[in-house]
Formats: structure tokens, sequence, C-alpha cells
């Protein structure tokens, strides 16, 4: 009896290792996709809603598709409880004596696979049911609805800058008047289209290649983690390319300030390090507001603020390159790294460039609030917002509060009382020991009084 306990726990335990690295196979390449994509429903009570709204629904077809998800989600949830008895039936197909961990990997892997299809048919189904009560008008809003609801469940995936865009939705905030929207119109469908094809392709590699990845660990090929991560890599940059192009196309073909507002916008978005206000900026903004200012003073600001924002827009044009160049460079490396660990070995050591680039950025604001400085009283340099990082520190002042301080500390740390009840001053205090026994503090009073 306790050999067959044995033999059970063993299995379990065999079973349980196999789940594990199953559905953690992406991760232990440091990428991202797991198994867990499979367990989560394809269509939500939040997309009842986005159908409701966009397809615009009548009451009729609105309570048939409530009808639609309900049988949609009872089935999906008696899908997982089934994936999961099946996996609790997997124990029957294992040696207990000489549980073999690839075979339980392929077992397990492909129950996954074959709830996958399974799921992905429950979705379908519901899909081809809602378009079939759709009437003519109603159709022609199909491929919109689609490509958003994709949209919304996989654009958040993203791991580069630009990445995760969903410039429809910024053009939207614009709150552009009806001429302008319907001349933008062409070019945002073209936008959506290319979007939807570039995430389509990113999103169903990162399903497919979880075969491979599994089969790299069971056969210790970890070179394949690499192939798949540089697969990845690439498909991610279609995705952002696409987003790329058209914030440039679609700034373009808006009126002047309206286009610079909007590529403002999506490029704090995007490299929100890079393009975020700067204390320097602040500091010459608020500069020329200060009272009391000549013209020739005032011009001359304008003059180094100027030169200013054009020497910082030749680093963060720079630091944006870096950037791009570098995070899928962060994103293979954390691969490789992972494959060499896996394998026993080391990698050597990815330094991030953009470090001594925002170093030198700093710099140069510095060398441009120096020129500030020196066209301002002190007093009206010290009033401007993060003046106290540029203002040299009064080093004789500092060391002689240092000092106060630490007398201070030793005061109270010798403070100490005399077996007879009386206070011995502390050193440095200027009251001798004699004094201080005798209760004469040199005015005339006892240290009681």
């Amino acid at each position: 009896m306790r050999a067959l306990q044995t033999k059970r726990t063993l299995c379990t335990m065999a079973l349980g290792c196999a789940l594990a690295v199953t559905a953690a196979a992406p991760a232990q390449f440091g990428l991202s996709g797991g198994i867990g994509e499979a367990f989560r429903p394809s269509f939500t009570s939040r997309d009842v809603q986005l159908a409701v709204e966009m397809l615009q629904l009548d009451d009729a077809q609105k309570f048939i598709l409530e009808t639609l998800y309900d049988d949609y989600d009872a089935e999906f949830i008696t899908g997982v409880d089934g994936f999961r008895q099946n996996v609790t039936d997997l124990r029957t197909k294992i040696d207990p004596v000489n549980p073999d961990p690839g075979q339980i990997m392929r077992v397990v892997f492909g129950t996954i696979n074959v709830w996958r299809v399974e799921a992905r048919h429950l979705a379908d189904q519901l899909m081809e049911d809602l378009q079939g009560i759709l009437n003519d008008e109603q159709l022609e809003y199909w491929g919109t609805f689609q490509r958003k609801l994709f949209r919304l469940k996989y654009i958040k995936n993203g791991q580069l800058p630009g990445e995760k865009l969903d410039l429809l939705n910024d053009v939207r905030d614009l709150d552009l008047d009806s001429d302008q929207t319907l001349l933008l119109q062409p070019l945002l469908d073209q936008y959506e289209q290319q979007l939807d094809d570039a995430l389509r392709r990113r999103e169903d590699y990162m399903q497919t290649s979880q075969t491979a990845l599994i089969e790299a660990i069971q056969e210790e090929n970890y070179n394949v983690g690499i192939e798949v991560a540089a697969r990845q890599v690439a498909l991610r940059k279609g995705v952002r390319d696409v987003n790329e192009q058209y914030t440039i196309t679609i700034a373009d073909a808006l009126p002047d300030e309206t286009g610079k507002a909007f590529l403002e916008s999506i490029r704090q978005m995007t490299y929100p390090r890079v393009y975020r206000r700067t204390p320097a900026g602040r500091a010459f903004d608020a500069a020329l507001e200060l009272p009391d200012l000549d013209s020739a003073t005032l011009e001359a600001i304008n003059e180094i603020r100027l030169a200013y924002i054009a020497e910082t827009d030749v680093f963060n044009t720079h630091l944006v390159q870096m950037i791009r160049d570098y995070k899928p460079l962060q994103i293979k490396y954390k691969v490789e790294q992972a494959a060499a660990r896996l394998g026993g070995g080391k990698t050597d050591r990815l330094t991030d460039p953009t470090r001594e680039q925002f170093t030198k950025r700093a710099e140069m604001s510095r060398r441009y609030i120096d020129q500030l400085k020196s066209l301002l009283t002190a007093e009206q340099f010290a009033s401007l917002p993060g003046a106290r990082r540029w203002i040299e520190p009064d080093k004789a002042a500092i060391a002689a509060a240092r000092e106060r301080v630490q007398r201070a500390k030793s005061a109270k740390n010798y403070k100490q009382k005399t077996p007879g009840g009386r206070t011995l001053p502390a050193p440095g205090s200027g009251i001798s020991n004699t004094e201080g026994n005798t209760g004469n503090t040199g005015t005339g009073k006892t240290a009681d009084d």
C-alpha cells in the first residue's frame, strides 16, 4: 500500500513539474507570451458592450448576443474544467516507477494544444453567430469591429517603445471637426489595416513559438530560444514601425499647430524620459516671467533659451535613435543570458549607451543655466524653480552648521548626573568640572537654578 502511494506521489510530482515547465517555457528564456493565454476567454462581457456600440445592435440583437455570450462563457468554463480533468487523468499514462519527463511534457503540451484549438473554435463560433444576426448596414462595420477587438486584447503586449500605441485613440482625442475627420479617414483606415496585420503576425508567432521553446528545454538546445527571440523582436519592430510611420504621416496631414501638438504628444508617450520637460526648460520659462527685467535682458535670456532648445533637440534625436537600437538588443540579451544560465554558462554584460548620453545632456543644460545665471541677480536666480540644484553651496556655512550639530549631539550624549544629583557639563561647554561639581555656573546661580 505504501509503495503504491509513493508511486502515485512520484507521478503527481512529475506531472506538476511538467505543467510548470510547459507553462513557463517562454519565461525560462526571458520571453513574454505564456501558455496562460489559452485559458483567458477571447470574448468578455466588455466585448458585448463594444459590439452593441460599434455595430449599433437593436434590443433584439442585443438580447441574442447576450444569450450567445452566456452560452460561450459556460462552455469555456466547462472546457477549462475538462482540461484540468484531462491533466489529472494523465497520471494513468505515466510510468510510476520511471517517469519520463520528456514524455510527460509532450503529453501535457499536447493536451494544452487540444484545448487551445477547442477554445479558438468556441470563440470563432460565437463571432460567426454574431455576424449572422447583422443586417447589411451593420456588416459594413464588421471588419472594423474585429480589428478593434483584437487591438484591445493584444496591443498591450508590446515591449518596444511605440509598440503599444493605438493612434486611432490619440486622433480621436484631438476633437477634430467633421471636415478634418472626413479628410483624415482614408489615412486612418490604411493605418488600422496595417497595424492589424502586423499585430496578428506578432501574436500568431508568440503562440506557435511556445512549442519550439518547450522542445528546446527538453532537448537542452537553448540556442533555439535565441532564434525565437530574434524572430519575436523582428515582429515587434514591425508593429512599432507601423506606429512610427503613421505618427509622422498623420501629423503631416493635420493642420500645422494640431499636427505639431499631436507629434509632441506621441513623442512624450513613447519616449517619456527623453521628451519630458527638463528642469532647465522650466527655469528659462520662469526667467522670462520675472518682473523688473529690462528688454535687453529679456532678449538675451530668450536667445540663450532658443539655443538651449536647439541643442536639446539634437541630443533628443540622438537619444531616441539609441533607445530604438538598444531596446531590441536588451530583449535578445535577456534571452542569451537565460540560455547561457540554462546551459551552465555566462554572458558578457550589456551596457546601456543612453546613460552617458543623458549625462552629457545634463552637462549641456548646466552650461546654458550658467549663462542664464550671469544675466540675473542672485535673488532673481534663486527664485527660479529648481534653482537650488545649480547654486553652489556655501561650504564654510555648511561646515559651521555641521559643527554646531555635532556639539549639540555631544552635549546631549555626555550630559550625566553626579552621584549627588548634580549635572556634569558636556565637553567643550566652557564649564569646568570643578564649577559643575560645586553648582557654580559663573553667573552667581547654581546649576539647579
